[in-house]
């Protein structure tokens, strides 16, 4: 069983943990550092008041079971996923266990991807039966063990039955041909086949603290540099996004390199992906104008967001870099980000990236290897 661990440990849980680090510090951050003391309460207080208000509401508890069950998705999307793969065919040697020691591995597989949420369920429920809240207390260990043992259960099936099922791949006849035409639907393609999970967190992390900060400026006590910074901060933490998407089209789409496509068409749809895909944030940023956003400043968060996100993905044409170092380049811009906030101004920033973006795109296309 030692072995068995082992393999899935290597396998399933060091892999997830280290594709998602990026998102897990975003989360990290916004939970506990973000928090300022106000009135004299403290990220302990904070939590301690948003767990009761768990726990109080139905309608709240509701709410953070829809997301813990969106992150449980993920978890089996991600463990499905590695299961399917032609390169991890030696987990089939795990079907010469018994179904209950399978069952047992991937429940603990399960308990371990799932430990974020289950750390912070268990101070719920700690709070909860100091506070006498038995009924949600125990509707949330219900719910947790139900998530654990159905998905533990889907990926026994699933390893079960892996040789009878075959493999789905892209039905490249259908959209080879209009390819050169149409190649930005098929980057949205991508995404909403291979991460459209991570890009719905992503948006509704970004867009609830948007609103619900932005919400808090009126005409006589208006903030928009601390909106602009949590906001910039999420755009950034969305290039994580932008690094898998491009994994995925060196693996998949390397041949549209050498089509008959201009370079600034090739510039243009990733333009017209990206600015599909912030849609969310655009609308977000519109419906807090003019009330608790500026116009000017609306306009001045979202053409920094998009040039951001342009400039991240220029970057990737430059060196096929790794994920660790790819972070510390977004850092690194973060902290220019921050520089122009305080010293200088945000309508020098966003051109300034534009043209970084495309330069660096003009660049470096044609000699990434």
């Amino acid at each position: 069983m030692s072995v068995a661990i082992q393999i899935l440990f290597r396998s399933f849980i060091k892999a997830f943990y280290r594709e998602n680090a990026g998102a897990f510090g975003l989360l990290f951050t916004m939970l506990f550092l973000v928090v300022a003391p106000t009135h004299g309460a403290g990220v302990v207080e904070y939590h301690y008041s948003l767990i009761i208000g768990f726990l109080k509401g139905s309608y709240f508890l509701l709410l953070v079971f829809t997301v813990w069950l969106l992150y449980a998705w993920k978890c089996v999307s991600f463990v499905t996923h590695i299961i399917q793969q032609p390169a991890c065919n030696f987990l089939h040697i795990l079907n010469y266990l018994s179904k209950t020691k399978r069952f047992f591995l991937f429940l603990l597989v399960e308990i371990s991807l799932l430990l974020p949420v289950l750390v912070y369920a268990t101070l719920i429920v700690i709070v909860g039966c100091q506070r006498h809240f038995y009924l949600h207390t125990g509707l949330t260990i219900v719910y947790l063990l139900v998530l654990s043992i159905s998905a533990a259960c889907w990926h026994v099936y699933l390893l079960t039955d892996a040789d009878k099922r075959k493999q789905r791949g892209m039905p490249k006849q259908l959209w080879l041909s209009r390819l050169l035409n149409h190649y930005p639907v098929v980057l949205l393609r991508v995404v909403i086949k291979t991460q459209w999970l991570k890009w719905l967190g992503l948006k509704i992390i970004t867009c609830g603290l948007l609103y619900g900060i932005a919400r808090n400026n009126t005409t006589t006590a208006y903030d928009a540099a601390t909106i602009f910074w949590i906001f910039n901060f999420c755009i950034l933490a969305g290039s994580i996004l932008i690094f898998r998407m491009r994994e995925y089209e060196e693996r998949y789409l390397s041949f549209y390199r050498g089509a008959p496509v201009a370079l600034w068409k090739r510039f243009s749809a990733y333009a017209t992906l990206y600015a599909c895909l912030m849609l969310p944030e655009f609308y977000t940023l519109l419906v807090l104008t003019p009330v608790h956003l500026h116009i000017t400043d609306a306009i001045n968060f979202g053409l920094c967001g998009f040039s951001l996100i342009l400039l991240m993905n220029s970057i990737t044409f430059l060196h096929p870099f790794r994920m660790k170092t790819y972070l510390k380049i977004a850092l690194g811009i973060g902290c220019i980000q921050f520089i122009f906030l305080l010293f200088l101004s945000l309508l020098l920033l966003y051109p300034l990236f534009f043209l970084l973006a495309a330069v660096i795109f003009r660049r470096g296309y044609y000699r990434y290897e």
